[in-house]
């Protein structure tokens, strides 16, 4: 479980982040939808414990992710929109790095790499240097990076951004698959489309603030489901989207 209660986070002058407030609930995909600046990427990284809010609560796993930070990243698998893989050494080198830090033992540390190397598409890759991998690789490794010691949670921020539509189709299976039930997963996202056939409920972020939430389908009862969003987040809709 994901709680956020009334946060903000400001930057100079600029409100990221203006009194968000949601839940994310185990067994679940929640979207987080919104443009570019909406403030996702500044939630995520409040809840991943990276950044403080200036005022409000967030909570994961019931862990607080100020007062009970260690627990949290321990309780996270982040994927962040890059990659942020270290080129000149090895895939299975560098996920046999990320997991001792978890404390894993190395023999099953050992198994569980090639299980999600296997389940992911890129067991043929574990002994290539990072630096030579398509970025659909890259990405697929740093999901398998965050998954490596099993968390309940999942924050994924924008994981087929830049991906091409063969790495992205593969992600999004990857994330209905059986290896994600029972965690709960906020995927970050601007993409309409792919909100709509990934996630249980969608939150919409625009401005810093909510603005709607529901199911993909509570949502589209509004109308055409991208022309609704829109509409939600204060933007003008174009006229070749409203056709």
């Amino acid at each position: 479980m994901i709680r956020v209660e009334s946060l903000v986070k400001r930057f100079g002058d600029v409100r990221a982040i203006d009194g968000i407030s949601f839940e994310a609930r185990p067994g679940q995909i929640t979207g987080f939808l919104g443009p570019n600046g909406a403030g996702k990427t500044t939630t995520m990284r409040i809840l991943s414990t990276l950044i403080q809010a200036d005022a409000g609560t967030a909570t994961v796993e019931g862990y607080d992710v100020v007062s009970q930070a260690e627990e949290v990243r321990r309780s996270i698998g982040l994927l962040t929109e890059e990659p942020g893989l270290y080129d000149r050494m090895t895939v299975r080198e560098q996920l046999s790095f990320f997991a001792s830090t978890y404390d894993m033992d190395s023999a099953a540390a050992g198994r569980t790499i090639t299980m999600l190397a296997r389940a992911l598409g890129f067991d043929e890759y574990l002994d290539r240097r990072a630096g030579t991998l398509s970025k659909g690789n890259r990405q697929k490794v740093a999901v398998s990076r965050a998954l490596l010691h099993d968390p309940p949670v999942l924050l994924l921020d924008e994981p087929t951004a830049a991906l091409d539509v063969v790495a992205a189709h593969a992600m999004e299976e990857f994330m209905t698959s059986d290896a994600l039930r029972g965690k709960t997963v906020l995927l970050s996202t601007h993409i309409v489309e792919e909100a709509a056939r990934l996630c249980s409920r969608i939150i919409v972020v625009a401005r810093g603030k909510v603005v709607a939430h529901g199911t993909p389908e509570d949502l589209a009862a509004r109308g055409d489901l991208r022309r609704a969003l829109i509409r939600l987040m204060g933007e003008p809709v174009p006229e070749q989207v409203d056709r």
